[in-house]
């Protein structure tokens, strides 16, 4: 994954990355590996405390999910 920004605030940290790969290996949400390639963004909130991730908010999987299956 190749990170485009990050931006923080207090005990907030926010992460856009984009990721691309081919879909192969183990099954993803119930779809087996289908060979194809897949690209898509992701925004990442975390929030930290005493050093450690406490709490992570990201990726939407449908996008993922209807790539592999079209």
């Amino acid at each position: 994954m190749q990170i485009n920004s990050m931006v923080a605030e207090g005990d907030q940290v926010a992460i856009y990355f984009t990721f691309e790969g081919t879909h192969t290996g183990i099954p993803f949400h119930g779809a087996s590996a289908t060979g194809k390639n897949v690209k898509f963004s992701l925004m990442m909130l975390l929030r930290i405390a005493d050093g450690k991730i406490i709490e992570k908010r990201s990726v939407d999987k449908h996008d993922i999910l209807r790539q592999l299956n079209s």
